[in-house]
């Protein structure tokens, strides 16, 4: 009987832990509420744990980028759009933010083949911003 309970445990133990998608999802959905209401630090908090769940959850790094950017924090914000278009490398909406991001640091050249690949991948209104690039 002790060792049907100690086996019991060791699956419990190992099945709880690990990866875990949609609990990752139901993270950056509170995250992304938070961040609604200009709760950037506890958002940020919030998608890292998502991360955590899965580390191949695109949105999460996405979202948490745009936290990050909210708050300046600029170069983090690039690193997670960066790992979200790794993951997810037709996601026009992170080459679209991180281009802007871009822009911000006085990139330009940047920012314009970033926004350029996200006009190819169909983003809206991208045109606003490649026109003015070489």
């Amino acid at each position: 009987m002790k060792n049907i309970f100690i086996s019991f445990f060791i699956v419990l133990l190992f099945t709880g832990c690990g990866p875990n998608p949609e609990k990752s999802d139901r993270l950056v959905e509170e995250g992304v509420l938070l961040a609604h209401y200009a709760k950037f630090n506890e958002a940020i908090e919030i998608y890292t744990e998502a991360i955590e769940y899965n580390p191949d959850n695109f949105e999460a790094y996405y979202q948490r980028a745009n936290a990050n950017a909210s708050l300046r924090n600029y170069k983090v914000a690039i690193e997670d759009y960066n790992r979200a278009i790794e993951i997810h490398p037709k996601y026009a909406d992170a080459y679209a933010n991180r281009g802007q991001i871009k822009f911000y640091l006085k990139d330009n050249e940047g920012a314009c083949e970033d926004w350029k690949i996200a006009e190819s991948l169909g983003k809206d209104n991208m045109e606003d911003k490649t026109r003015f690039c070489k």
